[in-house]
């Protein structure tokens, strides 16, 4: 395979890039992608974000034509990846996910603040996704969203909002009120998984096919259990790993879904050596892919090849120390085996996702930087 590396923006408005989305806002056919950050500083930025949390006038035009202008929320608009600024919502960082939050059956953006800062929002997505999305907030109550997910974790039939609160060490979800734009939602909505957990890393999927949701946040996989004081009870999987990617799949066959862990943060803050791997049900038994990796905080499960099998993507960051990052294929040739190939070095990237891009059916890349570089990019896959 022969990935081809596209710059889709050099100068992005935002100066940490925290996460990286892709979904076809437009309807025609193909996907864009959103983007979103911690924005850039200048004096007097304080005062200007504490306006916009409440909601008073932040003169954005004027402060745009004296070069003042941040933007913690676009999206590029595919083809052309022309840019779009669309929200103002200060601090946002690595959580964030869609999802049907005003029940149009659209989707919307769930996004969270960072360290040192509490908000977690959903955005109003209007019919034309050029215009401002309007922020609201779901709660204040947690620090750090890491991880999100809008799904059905309760099997109740309707998509609630899951997520990780890191520096509060809280699991989470909250059911979707019938107006969601009250701001913050009522607590009766709110839901505790588990607390005093540190976790990264987010799936809600039925990992054994019994029609009952699991949860895997982390190195813990969660279950319902009406017994237990929060409503569920966990299983670690992973007790030597932290700070961890999480994806799902089937990649053995036998009919359960198999765990991917990657250590997403190690060795810059996590405490591992930089390993990809996959746990097998029922003892979640590993095989180490790679090791010695650095900060791989993009992992993706996808049909590279064709033939009907999931491969796993994983990529490296860079964070101005790591001057050879590189991008991984682990090739599924069946049964569990894998093999290794670099598709792309040179570039580092962070929260990458893999999507078709062009639409000539096969799986491309997109990402970005975290910090301390600004960058957007693809990496085309020419087959």
């Amino acid at each position: 395979m022969d990935f081809r590396h596209e710059v889709i923006d050099d100068s992005p408005p935002c100066g940490k890039l925290g996460f990286c989305m892709t979904t076809d806002l437009t309807g025609n056919g193909r996907d864009d992608v959103i983007v979103g950050g911690a924005g850039v500083g200048f004096p007097g930025k304080r005062f200007i974000d504490r306006a916009a949390e409440q909601h008073l006038p932040t003169f954005r035009s004027l402060r745009k034509r004296l070069g003042l202008a941040e933007t913690n929320v676009f999206w590029y608009e595919n083809p052309g990846f022309r840019r779009h600024d669309v929200a103002v919502a200060p601090y946002l960082d690595v959580g964030a996910t869609l999802g049907d939050i005003s029940g149009d059956g659209r989707p919307n953006l769930v996004a969270g603040q960072g360290i040192g800062h509490q908000e977690l929002y959903w955005f109003e997505v209007p019919r034309d996704p050029r215009q401002l999305w309007v922020p609201h907030v779901i709660t204040d109550r947690f620090e750090k969203y890491h991880d999100l997910s809008v799904a059905d974790i309760d099997d109740d039939g309707e998509p609630e909002v899951v997520g990780i609160s890191q520096e509060s060490e809280t699991i989470f979800y909250f059911d979707i009120p019938d107006d969601p734009i009250q701001s913050p939602w009522p607590s009766e909505y709110l839901h505790i998984v588990a607390e005093d957990r540190l976790a990264e890393g987010l799936v809600v999927v039925d990992l054994d096919g019994d029609g009952n949701t699991e949860l895997v946040a982390g190195t813990h996989v969660y279950r319902p259990d009406t017994s237990s004081r929060t409503g569920w009870v966990s299983e670690e999987i992973a007790p030597d790993w932290d700070l961890t990617r999480v994806a799902t799949a089937d990649l053995t066959g036998n009919g359960t879904m198999d765990i991917v862990l990657s250590e997403g943060d190690s060795p810059e803050y996590g405490t591992g050596p930089g390993r990809v791997a996959f746990f097998e049900p029922p003892d979640w038994e590993p095989t180490v892919l790679k090791d010695n990796l650095f900060c791989p905080h993009s992992l993706q499960i996808a049909d590279f090849t064709g033939n009907g099998d999931h491969d796993i993507y994983v990529a490296e960051m860079g964070l101005g120390k790591h001057e050879t990052p590189h991008h991984f294929l682990f090739v599924n040739t069946g049964q569990g085996e894998f093999e290794e190939r670099v598709i792309a070095s040179g570039v580092a990237t962070h929260e990458a996702k893999v999507t078709d891009l062009n639409g000539n059916g096969r799986p491309d890349v997109v990402g970005k930087s975290y910090t301390p570089d600004h960058h957007v990019d693809a990496w085309i896959n020419d087959g």
